[in-house]
């Protein structure tokens, strides 16, 4: 992308898309809030001195998106006694607060570790996890994330995939020419 995705410029506000997804966050009423950082530490924990967020410097990032995910579940289940933390990525940032509250809200059995956004067929973010599944995510193989243990837990009958109409669950910016196509756009 030429900088990193977090500092990116939300089209609508042309605040960095750290500072966005934060802000949806607290909307649905998610908090405590803390962002894992990684190579570019110092000018995304800049651009997030105002917004009343943890900055997580995780300093085995070049380790994948697992250890990430690792760290800042560790944070988030610290920070309350709570059997569920709520994590999401910087670049889906066109999920609706309201699609946040209601994953986040999603009734679900004893059963359950894990809680997904539905749409169209198809998997997105954010992602709720119960607090006994860190040990699995610990335990899961780097170089396939938690997408194994996802897998897994689906196959048991541990996950509630909870349908939404909200399609940006679904839209990862990965490239310029997704970033392109959000600017185009002006937004959600």
């Amino acid at each position: 992308m030429g900088r990193p995705k977090a500092l990116l410029p939300w089209p609508a506000t042309q605040e960095p898309l750290a500072v966005h997804v934060m802000q949806t966050l607290r909307e649905a009423g998610i908090g405590p809030l803390g962002v894992v950082t990684g190579e570019h530490h110092d000018l995304i924990a800049a651009a997030l001195v105002s917004a009343d967020v943890e900055v997580l410097y995780n300093p085995r990032h070049l380790e994948g998106q697992l250890g990430s995910l690792l760290h800042g579940l560790r944070w988030a289940f610290a920070q309350t006694d709570g059997d569920w933390a709520l994590a999401t990525l910087v670049d889906v940032p066109r999920v609706r607060s309201s699609t946040v509250r209601a994953v986040a809200q999603a009734p679900v059995s004893a059963d359950v570790r894990a809680i997904r956004p539905l749409c169209d067929g198809r998997h997105g973010h954010p992602v709720v996890w119960r607090r006994d599944v860190l040990a699995l995510l610990q335990a899961a193989d780097p170089a396939q994330g938690a997408r194994t243990i996802m897998r897994s837990l689906a196959a048991h009958g541990a996950v509630c995939d909870m349908p939404v109409d909200d399609a940006g669950v679904l839209n990862d910016l990965d490239t310029p020419e997704d970033y392109a196509a959000l600017t185009r756009a002006g937004g959600p």
